[in-house]
């Protein structure tokens, strides 16, 4: 099977997010980080702004699902074991990504920003890891989401 998605221009965050996403539900995860990249290197703004589009493509199938007043949530489950789990036990990155995406299904957009804010601020290498850690758990959500909305499957 051959993967030809077009190259985007830069111009167009939206197309840049979608073509990064189309790869992750051709089974091409990987090459949604060349993508990213430059979202990363804008900075805060167009970083927090790359989370928010894809908690949003995350949470947009399963929140029409959603019965009138309900909020949205997600259940962690530890792998190992397939039983519930407490979120705090999670790496950081794959915690902001969990909770950053159900702040922001339920729209709440300040504890989102704060979310991140926390993730980001120590400036560190740390930080840094656990923002890719974060980005890469929250596009893999979203193409899950995508995938069930579309009946696809990598």
């Amino acid at each position: 099977m051959t993967h030809d998605i077009p190259t985007v221009p830069q111009d167009d965050p939206s197309e840049t997010i979608m073509a990064a996403l189309a790869h992750g539900m051709d089974g091409y995860p990987e090459k949604a980080a060349a993508l990213f990249e430059p979202f990363v290197k804008g900075g805060p703004t167009t970083t927090v702004g790359l989370c928010a589009a894809l908690a949003e493509m995350s949470a947009i199938g399963p929140r029409k699902a959603l019965p009138e007043g309900a909020t949205f949530g997600l259940l962690v489950l530890d792998a190992r074991t397939g039983q519930t789990a407490d979120i705090a036990e999670a790496p950081a990155g794959v915690r902001f990504a969990a909770q950053f995406s159900t702040a922001w299904a339920n729209g709440q957009q300040d504890t989102a920003y704060a979310l991140f804010r926390a993730l980001v601020e120590p400036e560190d290498e740390q930080a840094a890891a656990d923002l890719a850690e974060g980005i890469r758990a929250l596009f893999d959500m979203a193409v899950v989401s995508l995938n069930e909305m579309t009946g696809r499957t990598a």
